[in-house]
């Protein structure tokens, strides 16, 4: 792949993101190569036209990229990568990385929360357009791609001033017995119980014990619904919270010992879930998730614990630079036609 000068955007796009097992098992629609090909096609036009001289998409079997470029006619070099051959969420944070090395000054990722925490971990600290594809989006944004690809070109040509139209995301950090950081997630850590990685998402709500959440805002599907229902916490409000669920059954006096509450934990779906504990977090304290279980991130089954085995668990200020769409658009126009408003009445 080309490392020529100019500014440059990549496109990081997921091909199974939109195609789990909560797909089949709540009222979720499954999200075609077609959808994610019109995406980057618009994405790269957009980027070109927000100053971007380079496109720089990542390669996957599906060849998402080579199709979406089909008779498409853009000025500058648009290209695509090699894929890394992993048919996993491995592949986006080896082209996030790729991105970084290459001098990109912006991505657009092409998918849901894992897809976003997957080119967070292979560039922690990205400039992103999180444009969501996936199911259960809590991290990135309903968008249209062609702005989602103006913005990240205005931000990466200067355009746009990245220290203006970015925010830091927060960022939940997995500490691993000795002090390793293992891995990163965006929105929740989860425990859940059973020894197996399985299908990876996340459907059999009874199956989880503990919720650490950078993200639990009212309006989200998901884990994170889970939390924003006992104790809310937005993207850009400090710190997290921590949940432990309890029962949801009453004992022999018919008295309910935990807290009850009800969230859409998938499209289509409520469920009863008892709280036993609660606690607001602030940035970098650390919670403790104890084995035997798996702990999930942003919705997936990744980390294995053993009986015994613990992992630190906690929420820091230092993730991805998020692209604020709008304002970044608003800026690059502003700089781009400089017109004087009429004054009314004059």
């Amino acid at each position: 792949m080309s490392e020529a000068a100019g500014p440059a955007v990549g496109i990081v796009a997921n091909p199974l993101a939109g195609k789990d097992v909560r797909r089949l098992t709540s009222g979720a629609t499954p999200v075609s190569d077609a959808v994610k090909i019109g995406a980057i096609r618009r994405a790269v036009v957009g980027a070109v036209e927000g100053g971007a001289e380079r496109v720089l998409i990542s390669g996957d079997r599906a060849r998402l990229g080579e199709r979406a470029l089909a008779g498409l006619e853009v000025p500058g070099s648009v290209e695509v990568a090699e894929p890394h051959g992993w048919h996993t969420g491995r592949d986006s944070q080896l082209a996030a990385a790729q991105f970084r090395d290459m001098g990109v000054g912006a991505i657009v990722a092409l998918g849901g929360d894992g897809t976003q925490r997957d080119v967070a971990t292979g560039w922690r600290a990205v400039p992103l357009v999180p444009l969501a594809v996936g199911t259960n989006n809590v991290f990135p944004f309903q968008i249209e791609a062609t702005v989602a690809g103006f913005a990240a070109g205005a931000v990466a040509s200067g355009h746009a001033d990245a220290a203006e139209v970015t925010s830091q995301a927060k960022i939940i950090d997995v500490m691993a017995e000795g002090g390793q950081r293992a891995e990163v997630a965006l929105v929740d850590v989860c425990l859940v119980r059973g020894a197996f990685v399985g299908a990876r998402a996340i459907w059999d709500l009874g199956s989880v014990s503990e919720i650490v959440a950078a993200i639990a805002e009212p309006d989200s599907v998901g884990l994170s619904a889970i939390a924003a229902a006992a104790a809310p916490v937005r993207r850009n409000e400090v710190g997290g919270v921590h949940v432990r669920l309890g029962c949801t059954s009453r004992n022999a006096r018919g008295a309910q010992s935990d807290r009850l509450i009800r969230a859409a934990v998938m499209p289509g779906s409520y469920s009863d879930i008892g709280i036993a504990h609660c606690e607001q977090l602030r940035f970098g304290q650390p919670v403790t998730l104890s084995g035997p279980g798996v702990l999930t991130l942003d919705g997936e089954r990744e980390i294995v614990l053993g009986r015994g085995k613990m992992a630190d668990v906690s929420v820091n200020p230092d993730g991805p630079q998020v692209i604020d769409v709008g304002a970044a658009v608003a800026a690059a126009q502003r700089r781009r036609y400089p017109f004087e408003p009429a004054v009314a009445g004059g």
